[in-house]
């Protein structure tokens, strides 16, 4: 046998098991339909800075960054305009505001990432949008102790839910989240 015979049934012969290793692994799923991951979680995380609280109404008041077409569609707004706003999230975390439109109640709010509330004021150069929003009465307690920009921690149910619970739990930045 040749040394040149070796070296192509070596090839022949990897290629051969490369061929078989990739049918076992790729094959079921490759025969099955592709699945998209999906987040099990109806809820979703977001921080902002508390600006400030009215525990009689449980209204909080909080600032909030903004990115993306949010940063041209909230000059539109006027205090006390209900609005939507569309945060910039992944499973069940978001970070910041980057999707607003006037509140319509005749379209329901079913997106992911979306809540309703009321529109204070927006700050284009520190990209900042103040906004209120009612909390829990049992997450009172857990704010009515923060002082004016500290930070807060908020938890909004994904989809249509938001339209009547935009913020199901409210605690401090730095506290637990067990204990929201």
């Amino acid at each position: 046998m040749k040394k040149t015979d070796f070296v192509t049934k070596g090839y022949t012969f990897l290629a051969l098991v490369t061929v078989c290793v990739l049918s076992l692994t790729v094959g079921p799923m490759a025969a099955s339909p592709v699945q998209s991951v999906q987040s099990t979680s109806d809820t979703y995380s977001w921080s902002g800075e508390l600006v400030a609280l009215d525990q009689s109404t449980r209204t909080i008041t909080v600032k909030s960054m903004v990115v993306g077409n949010a940063l041209d569609e909230l000059g539109h707004f006027k205090a006390g305009d209900r609005v939507v706003l569309g945060w910039s999230g992944f499973d069940k975390y978001a970070n910041a505001i980057n999707h607003a439109v006037r509140y319509d109640a005749a379209k329901k709010v079913d997106e992911r990432f979306t809540f309703p509330a009321e529109f204070v004021s927006f700050d284009a150069a520190q990209r900042y949008l103040t906004f209120k929003s009612q909390i829990p009465a049992e997450s009172v307690s857990k704010v009515q102790s923060l002082k004016t920009g500290q930070w807060v921690t908020a938890t909004s149910p994904h989809g249509k839910a938001s339209e009547t619970q935009p913020i199901v739990a409210i605690r401090g930045y730095n506290d637990p989240a067990s204990n929201s």
